[in-house]
């Protein structure tokens, strides 16, 4: 009987072992992937703002070859940069309302896939303890 509380306080401990090794590793793995995508997201969150305006400036050198004019162009794209700011900070609320929505959108359905994902490991482990338990239990009869 002794033996059998033994090899059970042995398992917690190695099953205690794994869990925070098995923490440690998600840790790193997910702080790597924060990185990573963090990264990936500032080069094409730059590489998207050059394209963009690039593509403005072409728009703005085309009117001004349309008109004649060698400033129009430019004039014309300010204003509407300038008009889309005015709007842009007169809904504030609205569009504050709106990210929001869809970051606690994202991070609720992350936080649910994480739990759905615990929950079954848990399970598996349950499985495996009652598992090596009644082959103990057999072992001993």
């Amino acid at each position: 009987m002794l033996e059998r509380l033994e090899e059970i306080r042995e398992n917690i401990f190695r099953y205690l072992e794994a869990r925070i090794e098995l923490f440690t590793l998600e840790s790193r793995g997910k702080i790597e992937e924060g990185v990573v995508i963090g990264i990936h997201g500032i080069v094409l969150a730059l590489l998207a703002t050059m394209t963009t305006l690039f593509i403005f400036i072409l728009l703005a050198a085309y009117i001004n070859e349309v008109t004649e004019s060698r400033y129009l162009g430019f004039l014309i794209m300010t204003g509407f940069f300038l008009l889309l700011t005015i709007i842009w900070i007169a809904a504030k609320g609205f569009f504050k309302d709106k990210i929001r929505v869809m970051a606690y959108s994202a991070i609720k359905k992350s936080q649910e896939k994480k739990i759905h994902e615990k929950s079954e490991a848990v399970e598996e482990l349950m499985a495996q303890t009652r598992s090596s338990m009644s082959n103990a239990g057999r072992d001993v009869s």
